[in-house]
């Protein structure tokens, strides 16, 4: 039977043989990571006159040469990691070309192997490698990736890959749904993802509009808040009254961006609404669009019971020129918005500021109107004093 220092010295020297062990295996990888770096330094040094011949023929017309000679898959592979740099560097016919030369090459080939290879993270850098080269070849392949994957970031990675290479918007639309279909709030990073495509996706938004699916609905609002076509106006319409609240704000917003679509009775539609975030939209957007006409409907919507809306609707009051800071000033006047009156008052003085610090002695116009503000404010002002604080002061 073992002592127990018998047992301590066995395990002692097992740990050391453990330890001496990994130790070998990380010197191992070092010397071979130091061998890859020397080899990757050496042949960028063999083909450095090449890649500076791809930088000065990349908008010819006639197509790019491959390297001389027969290269080696580790050869290819580092040159590969070098014209992707390139890739990511030009955009049009620079890069058009750059990608037919990876297919010349036989890159587009190896990755598409790799692509239906055994190991998950194999397959992702096969779609990633896929992606860069704007291999349209590889889309099936990249949908039925996609298709496999759990929710996690190679999930986003091979969905940017399908919108590099997409051939058309139903692909587009297929990768869409892929991911949507894990009901996850990422609506805004889908939309980052369709600006990668080359294609237009103007229609492909609009389209997600009509769709019954809430999630596609939204993806197709946040992309069209950055397209903003023209034609989207009866959809938008129809969304105002949709039944989940994401929607309606969203659709909203976008009606509020165009100046054109705010009718006298959207607006007022608009201020009534039974969303604060509604309300805050429309009076924002009166303010940034100059619509002095809704200066009374403005005025009442300072004292709305949600503050943004109070908030946006002095700052709109503010943005109206003389007219809509006379009824700033009325505000502070008639002190019949408790709470919110505070919130005229601190606009009202912000605008002071604002205009004087802008004035300029040689422009006559601005003198005057900031003069008349002035006068307006402090009018403002003293009707609201009582008599009691008349004879303090």
């Amino acid at each position: 039977m073992q002592t127990p220092f018998a047992t301590a010295y066995v395990f002692l020297y097992v740990l050391c043989g453990v330890t001496t062990l990994g130790l070998i295996v990380l010197f191992g990888l070092k010397l071979r990571n130091i061998a890859a770096e020397k080899r990757t330094k050496r042949i960028l040094a063999d083909y450095e006159d090449y890649f500076v011949y791809l930088q000065a023929h990349g908008e010819e017309e006639e197509r790019l040469h491959t390297p001389y000679g027969k290269l080696e898959q580790k050869e290819k592979r580092i040159i590969q990691k070098k014209l992707f740099e390139l890739m990511e560097s030009f955009t049009g016919v620079h890069r058009q070309k750059l990608a037919a030369l990876c297919e010349d090459m036989g890159l587009v080939e190896l990755d598409l192997k790799r692509l239906d290879g055994t190991w998950k993270w194999t397959r992702v850098d096969a779609a990633y490698n896929l992606g860069v080269m704007r291999s349209q070849r590889a889309v099936p392949g990249l949908l039925q990736l996609l298709e496999k994957l759990e929710y996690d970031p190679s999930l986003f990675i091979v969905a940017r890959a399908v919108a590099k290479c997409a051939r058309s918007q139903n692909d587009l639309g297929d990768m869409i749904r892929q991911l949507v279909k894990h009901r996850k709030n990422c609506h805004q990073l889908i939309v980052d993802i369709l600006s990668e495509s080359e294609l237009d996706t103007g229609k492909l938004l609009i389209a997600l509009l009509q769709e019954t699916d809430a999630d596609l609905i939204e993806i197709g609002l946040i992309g069209l808040s950055v397209h903003n076509p023209s034609d989207v106006e009866p959809y938008l319409h129809k969304l105002v009254h949709a039944q989940e609240k994401e929607v309606r704000i969203k659709a909203v917003k976008l009606l509020c961006k165009d100046s054109r679509l705010l009718t006298d009775k959207r607006v007022r539609e608009f201020l009534a609404h039974q969303d604060w975030e509604i309300r805050a939209a429309a009076a924002k957007a009166i303010g940034a669009h100059g619509l002095s006409a809704h200066i009374p409907s403005l005025k009442k919507a300072v004292g709305d019971s949600n503050w943004w809306v109070s908030h946006h609707s002095a700052y709109s009051l503010a943005q109206l020129q003389v007219a809509g800071f006379q009824a700033l000033c009325e505000i502070l006047q008639e002190g019949r918005f408790g709470r919110h009156l505070e919130i005229a008052h601190q606009v009202a003085l912000e605008e002071l500021e604002k205009a004087k610090m802008q004035l300029e002695l040689a422009d006559q116009e601005k003198q005057l109107q900031y003069n008349l503000k002035l006068h307006l404010y402090q009018s403002s002002r003293r009707k609201t004093i009582s008599p009691v604080q008349a004879m303090q002061r």
